[in-house]
């Protein structure tokens, strides 16, 4: 497994545990410092594996930095932040809840008293949504996978029936970007424009926000030959619906794949109510069946774009996220055969499957849009 992580600077990984031993491979071959960013980190199976790796690599005299978020990480902050402030490793807590009064100490922007409650209703619906792991400054690991056992799926029959994932690991010169993005976000800093790159779209504040989407959004507008899309939770704006019509009345092959399963059981029911929209502009839209589908990926023309980014409301307005950009041709060989294989375990929505959904089902599946600009 190792081998086949090293063999390119860039490399996708899809399987949860090659992922995961992969990721704690690294972090217990570190020797200098490691920063992680996640939006859940619990304390499960696969959380105390991360814990006791970080354990162990600041016994070893390694500074450990972690990120988490306030609500995703939130039913397992305080022993998180006790097992690990226990061998000096520094933790902060993006936004913590106005009631979690024991997190304000760890707060990412600290306040006191009366003051962090205020803050922590104001910003409830901001969330660090990214995903990453720095080693060494020289190995960065990131994508849709959050540090939790979840991505195993083991509430299903079917023990190998993991969630669907994408993972990045890259050791190239995007890394030292990486970090410098980090510590914005670590030290609550704006973000200088001039130190952006195209190889990977990130934001370290609200106000980056709207920068990190129009990037994106440009990437589908000026996309030349076909867009393959893989999204777990598919709730699009006006503006990039209309940048995907344009797109497929342009003579762009655009592929969107949905989830039938989702962890957030009624986000397959928001995603249909657009089906119409886009099968009408010649877009082909397929239902993943096999397990729950969670990546955020994209295949651009001759580049590939993964990391935590969903095509919807919550992504583009209120979350901070992080996706690499990556051109390398083994990396996109790899997304093109994942895109294939995907396919196969999907059903095609035509539009006379759509119209023989039953009317009650069309109809419901437009009651979560009333709210799609918080989902």
């Amino acid at each position: 497994m190792e081998d086949i992580l090293l063999e390119s600077p860039d490399r996708l990984v899809f399987d949860p545990k090659v992922y995961f031993d992969g990721l704690l491979a690294d972090i217990d071959r570190a020797r200098s410092d490691i920063i992680l960013e996640t939006y859940i980190f619990r304390l499960d199976e696969v959380g105390r594996a991360f814990v006791e790796s970080l354990q162990r690599a600041c016994k070893r005299g390694v500074q450990v930095r972690l990120l988490i978020d306030g609500v995703g990480s939130y039913v397992d902050t305080t022993r998180l932040v006790e097992m690990l402030e226990s061998v000096h490793c520094e933790i902060k807590i993006f936004h913590p809840l106005p009631w979690d009064f024991n997190a304000f100490r760890n707060a990412l922007s600290a306040g006191q008293h009366y003051s962090a409650i205020l803050f922590g209703i104001a910003t409830i619906n901001r969330r660090n949504h990214r995903k990453l792991c720095i080693i060494d400054q020289k190995i960065a690991w990131l994508g849709s996978f959050n540090i939790t056992a979840d991505h195993y799926n083991r509430q299903s029959h079917n023990e190998d029936e993991t969630w669907h994932d994408t993972g990045l690991r890259t050791s190239g010169g995007t890394v030292a970007m990486l970090l410098q993005n980090f510590e914005q976000v670590w030290q609550r800093k704006g973000e200088n424009r001039r130190n952006r790159t195209r190889q990977f779209l990130a934001f370290s504040s609200i106000r980056g926000r709207k920068q990190s989407a129009t990037e994106l959004l440009d990437h589908l507008r000026f996309a030349s030959t076909r867009i393959c899309i893989t999204n777990a939770y598919f709730n699009p704006s006006n503006r990039v619906l209309k940048i995907l019509r344009q797109a497929a009345k342009g003579g762009v092959m655009v592929n969107v794949i949905v989830p039938t399963r989702s962890d957030i059981f009624f986000f397959p029911s928001l995603s249909r109510s657009y089906y119409a929209d886009l099968l009408n502009a010649g877009i082909r839209v397929y239902e993943y069946q096999r397990s729950v589908l969670h990546s955020k990926t994209m295949l651009i023309d001759d580049a590939v774009l993964v990391g935590s980014t969903n095509l919807n409301y919550r992504s583009f307005i209120h979350d901070l996220e992080l996706d690499a950009l990556i051109y390398d041709s083994k990396v996109v060989d790899q997304m093109e055969q994942r895109f294939d294989q995907d396919l196969h375990q999907c059903i095609e929505i035509t539009l006379q499957r759509w119209r023989n959904y039953p009317l009650l089902l069309r109809w419901l599946a437009w009651i979560p849009r009333l709210l799609r600009y918080w989902l």
